[in-house]
């Protein structure tokens, strides 16, 4: 998750909060892929570690610790790795970047968060690369700035 305080117009990320991955355990998460989003998107979904639905309790606690350090809730940040190299024959025609898919676009919309980011890693020259996108909750990419101070 990516906390922080908006400025004005501009959404600046502060920190990011990690949560587990409910969609082995909870079973709200285990029927919404069953009936909407593997009917919707594609069987690529039935695999529990292609898409992430964030642990309800994880959630209410990094909004409670977000609100405890006077930060908001800004968005999501999640990895689109280069699955379509490395990963089954099947997932080959199924390019991925860090640009929203179908998927995430439905995410992003049903979310309402204002800042959602997308990092792409491939793994190119021996080395590992990334690319990040920033995506609004009409899925309208938005101006990203990195600071590494």
């Amino acid at each position: 998750m990516l906390l922080g305080r908006t400025a004005g117009a501009e959404a600046v990320v502060q920190d990011v909060a990690f949560g587990r991955n409910a969609r082995l355990t909870d079973p709200s998460a285990r029927e919404e892929f069953a009936s909407t989003i593997v009917p919707r998107f594609g069987t690529a979904y039935e695999n529990p570690v292609r898409a992430w639905w964030l642990d309800p309790a994880d959630l209410l606690t990094i909004t409670r610790s977000a609100d405890a350090r006077g930060l908001d809730v800004l968005g999501s940040i999640h990895l689109h790795p280069d699955w379509h190299r490395l990963g089954p024959v099947c997932e080959r025609n199924r390019p991925l970047s860090d640009s929203p898919t179908p998927m995430d676009e439905h995410m992003f919309r049903s979310s309402g968060w204002p800042v959602n980011v997308v990092c792409y890693l491939e793994s190119r020259h021996g080395g590992l690369y990334y690319s990040l996108a920033a995506w609004d909750d009409d899925c309208l990419r938005l101006p990203l700035r990195v600071n590494h101070s």
